[in-house]
């Protein structure tokens, strides 16, 4: 991988698109601290459960969710009556996808970038980083609507921003079975594999159709779940506490924090600083809107320990390592 840090030493614009794989213990927010100003600037589409086709569809869905303190921001608007009021907001990402990818693009060519056209609002997208349904890529008809959805949709927006696409290869659940993904394998290494042939494809696809765009924006796989089984086979008790304790697939803090350390690796071709007292750790999280899902209990899993951290930070260094092409 190059370091792919854009010119001027400015950070990252870095566009999220996915379901809960990402939102819970806020990745986006948390992956900004981490890197400690390799990105700049970040937002997102996010709704739970959804697959690529259907955020396509249906939009954000973080309403309700993002409705939390660290989200909030007062801001100034018309009373109705010719005056200014207060008012309180929520930092809770784009309402469509299209929004999100289309906003900082317009359609005047400034005689730069290939005629890609101007940037606006501070900027075209560095990289779109994306997730499915974690079953989708594992069953054929899943592919078969991603594939279908990023050439048709997705496609012509990351290219109009000159962004670098990565899709997350997420990782199996815990238990064998559970939401109902018992066709998926009796093993989790059996489910992952279906998952990272899926994620291939994707790319694949992508790549099929990428044209003449400059060859340092080729698609990207990040290998989460691939890094997830490295810990399963290392560490089976650490790899349990990867996931939320309430429902055995969506990311612990731990979780989070292993996806965060791929991400970074992906997109940059370098580590993200190692936090090395638990203090540092627990800033990475200190502006999260949401950390798990609250229904479960108002106390979610615990943070990594720096012990831990140190561990994950090297299972994603060595993963990432052994893949120096941008798949």
């Amino acid at each position: 991988m190059n370091d792919d840090h854009p010119p001027g030493g400015a950070g990252a614009r870095v566009a999220f698109l996915g379901n809960s794989m990402q939102y819970y213990n806020d990745c986006p927010r948390f992956l900004v601290n981490l890197g400690k100003g390799a990105i700049s600037f970040q937002d997102s589409c996010f709704r739970g459960g959804a697959s690529l086709s259907s955020l396509w569809e249906d939009g954000n869905g973080m309403d309700r969710k993002f409705a939390t303190p660290n989200a909030a921001t007062r801001k100034m608007v018309d009373d109705g009556e010719g005056g200014r009021r207060e008012v309180v907001v929520y930092d809770v990402g784009e309402p469509t996808v299209l929004a999100l990818l289309d906003r900082n693009i317009d359609d005047v060519d400034d005689g730069s970038a290939g005629g890609i056209g101007r940037c606006a609002e501070g900027g075209r997208w560095n990289y779109v980083v994306m997730n499915d349904h974690s079953q989708g890529p594992a069953r054929f008809v899943g592919r078969m609507a991603a594939v279908e959805v990023l050439r048709e949709k997705y496609l012509p927006l990351i290219l109009r921003n000159r962004a670098t696409p990565i899709i997350i290869e997420t990782f199996a659940y815990r238990y064998h079975g559970i939401d109902d993904s018992s066709d998926l394998g009796s093993t989790t290494r059996e489910f992952q594999m279906r998952v990272s042939d899926g994620v291939k494809s994707y790319v694949e696809a992508l790549r099929s159709d990428w044209g003449n765009a400059p060859g340092s924006i080729v698609p990207r796989i990040a290998p989460v779940g691939t890094a997830f089984l490295r810990v399963h086979d290392e560490d089976h008790e650490l790899w349990e506490g990867l996931f939320d304790p309430y429902d055995n697939f969506h990311p612990s803090p731990s979780g989070t924090f292993l996806q965060g350390c791929v991400l970074h690796w992906t997109m940059f071709g370098s580590p993200p600083p190692l936090p090395l007292t638990d203090d540092d750790i627990a800033e990475l999280w200190r502006d999260a809107r949401v950390m798990h899902d609250i229904r479960d209990g108002p106390i979610g899993p615990p943070l990594p320990s720096v012990k831990a951290a140190e561990y994950l930070w090297n299972v994603a260094r060595e993963i990432c390592s052994l893949d120096s092409s941008p798949m």
